[in-house]
C-alpha cells in the first residue's frame, strides 16, 4: 500500500487511473497505512459532553437525517475524519 496525498488521489482519479487496490485497503476505509481495527466492544468509551451552538447542531441534525444515521453517529464520523487528515497532513512534513 502507497501512502498518497488527497490532492494526488483526486488528479489521478480524474485522469480515470484504477486507484482502488493500489491506494485503499480492504479492510479499512482509510487512504494511505491502515490503522488496526478494534471492534467496539473492546474499546474504552469515556462519555463527554461539548456546548454547541444551535446552528450547528441543527447542521449535524441536518446531516444526521440525510445520511439515516443519528447525531451522534455522525459527531464521530466526523472527528474520524478530522483526525485521519490531520495524521495524514502531519506525516508529509
Amino acid at each position: 500500500m502507497n501512502n498518497i496525498s488527497i490532492d494526488e488521489l483526486e488528479q489521478k482519479i480524474e485522469a480515470g487511473e484504477e486507484i482502488i487496490d493500489r491506494y485503499f485497503d480492504d479492510s479499512t476505509t482509510r487512504v494511505g497505512t491502515p490503522h488496526e481495527m478494534i471492534p467496539r466492544r473492546k474499546q474504552n468509551f469515556i462519555i463527554t459532553n461539548i456546548d454547541l451552538p444551535q446552528s450547528m447542531v441543527n447542521e449535524l441534525d441536518t446531516m444526521a437525517t440525510e445520511l439515516k444515521i443519528n447525531r451522534e453517529a455522525v459527531i464521530k464520523m466526523m472527528l474520524r475524519r478530522s483526525l485521519d487528515e490531520h495524521y495524514i497532513a502531519k506525516n508529509r512534513l
